[in-house]
């Protein structure tokens, strides 16, 4: 005990000691919001934070039961033809597959070969057992029809068919995650396969330790290392205190003494996971926007640099909306994550993150799991149509312009938006500056005019091609009675560029924006 308490308080010195020092990679202040009276978009042109934009920044998670009840086609044995089309429009996008806490007791064997042979297995507590449709075939089929990158989410915890739900030996466990990357090495050589070790196993029910999580993912890297030398591992980490509920007496557990146990036990391990449900009332009551979580996020950044001296690769392997509403309804939940309100907050995190460099891929919560809904299947015209929340995600998809730049926002709060502001914005650009793109989400609703500050373009003529999604004047975008069909809309104009660099654009009440600007 006294040793882990040393640790503890030599972790904590280091991360205090290397929030003073300066860093090329660092992104101390990078997401900070001014507060302001006017919405001022002042652009770094020649502060490059990535140099080519990821297209993983766009993913979904599959909850393989949901999915297949809702998605799939049972008598084509197909994903539903609608489903493809939309999913095509985001090429690389991560599709992250069996799910997340279904992974920790997904059997795999049983979900390959013929779906008549394949036992039904129980993967959720209060539901019974079910034949898995949509198994790991079906699922690399479909990675091919969309362009998608794979990720699969390993089991560390074991199934025993007498017992489901119910830890098997680490040996076992290996051993069959070992046979599950031999099949796939056969069945899609080509490919590099990344292998997100199990699924918020520190806290829910599991709450495993630290050393635990540890010992039994090193066992499976080394078993699949064997078979699979391209494989890709990626530790799965939390950037927020957690505090045990099964057994009080042990207390809590800081995310740095986590990532610091994780991180000294699997030196092979480069990339690590986080999860962010933001904008909505949690479980426990509390608010939690979405400046709360870019905070830890960032600190989480920094607790990787002073323990590895380098910086990590960072993927969010879920985010959405956070799902408890505070509307005095009976169950809005399913309403409000997928709504356009819930565009604007996805948006809002999108942006944010891609001004960070460390953040290598990101997957929406979900492809139809639970009460997010990316397709309409049990909200309100109850079929296939898209909600907001994927009108707003192909928005900010027309952007195909390489490079991020670094992008200072100031904003008023007429929205009163707990973060603090109505506008956040993030710059692209080619390599020789001629193009300009904007990703902005305004949460206020009415118009809000924008300053943008673009040197390369002073004194100068532009062309605005502007897709967006938009909500009403004066209607909150979480209002029930606003039509919840809305899709993506275009506009065009030329304006002028004064020679200080300033350009003036309106953004939409309740929008995403999505902005390509040229030189005429």
């Amino acid at each position: 005990m006294f040793y882990r308490t040393v640790n503890r308080v030599s972790l904590m010195l280091t991360i205090l000691l290397s929030l003073t020092v300066s860093s090329a990679s660092a992104v101390m202040g990078s997401l900070d919001i001014k507060s302001s009276a006017e919405v001022i978009i002042d652009i770094k042109d020649k502060v490059v934070l990535r140099s080519s934009f990821p297209d993983q920044l766009f993913g979904f998670n599959i909850n393989y039961r949901p999915f297949q009840e809702q998605l799939w086609n049972n008598n084509k044995h197909q994903v539903k033809e609608d489903v493809i089309a939309y999913l095509a429009e985001f090429p690389g996008a991560i599709l992250r597959y069996p799910g997340g806490l279904v992974a920790n007791a997904f059997d795999w064997k049983n979900a390959v070969g013929p779906v008549n042979r394949r036992l039904p297995q129980k993967t959720v507590f209060k539901q019974p057992s079910a034949r898995v449709s949509f198994g790991i075939d079906e699922y690399l089929a479909m990675l091919k029809q969309v362009d998608g990158h794979f990720w699969y989410v390993l089991n560390l915890v074991g199934t025993r068919p007498m017992q489901p739900l119910q830890e098997a030996s680490e040996s076992q466990v290996a051993r069959k995650n070992l046979r599950l990357a031999e099949y796939l090495v056969k069945k899609d050589p080509d490919t590099v396969h990344y292998y997100q070790l199990g699924n918020e196993l520190d806290r829910h029910f599991y709450e495993w330790s630290p050393e635990k999580y540890m010992t039994r993912a090193r066992k499976t890297i080394k078993e699949i290392k064997s078979v699979d030398k391209n494989a890709k591992f990626v530790a799965f980490l939390r950037d927020f205190i957690w505090t045990y509920k099964e057994d009080k007496s042990r207390g809590s557990n800081p995310p740095e003494d986590l990532m610091k146990t994780v991180m000294d036990g699997l030196p092979e391990v480069k990339d690590y996971s986080l999860h962010h449900y933001y904008n909505g009332k949690r479980t426990d009551g509390r608010s939690r926007d979405l400046t709360f979580w870019l905070k830890r996020m960032q600190r989480s950044i920094r607790t990787y640099q002073s323990i590895r001296g380098e910086d990590p690769s960072i993927w969010i392997t879920e985010h959405a909306r956070q799902m408890s509403s505070t509307r005095p309804a009976k169950d809005l939940t399913i309403q409000y994550v997928s709504n356009l309100g819930g565009a604007l907050s996805t948006a809002d995190y999108l942006i944010a993150i891609a001004q960070v460099p460390q953040i290598k891929g990101a997957v929406w919560h979900g492809l139809n799991a639970g009460p997010w809904q990316l397709f309409d299947a049990k909200v309100h015209y109850r079929d296939l149509r898209p909600r907001p929340v994927y009108w707003g995600l192909r928005v900010l998809r027309e952007t195909r312009l390489p490079l991020v730049l670094k992008t200072k926002t100031s904003s008023p709060n007429h929205s009163g938006y707990k973060g603090g502001y109505d506008v956040r914005a993030v710059a692209f650009s080619d390599n020789d500056r001629n193009t300009l793109g904007l990703w902005l989400v305004n949460y206020a609703s009415e118009p809000v005019t924008a300053t943008i500050n673009f040197k390369p373009f002073s004194s100068s003529k532009v062309n605005v091609h502007h897709v967006y999604l938009g909500g009403e004047e004066k209607r909150d975008p979480d209002d029930l009675t606003i039509a919840p069909n809305q899709t993506k809309q275009e506009r065009h104009l030329t304006t002028a560029v004064s020679k200080e660099g300033l350009l003036t654009l309106t953004l939409p009440p309740a929008s995403v924006s999505n902005y390509a600007i040229t030189q005429d």
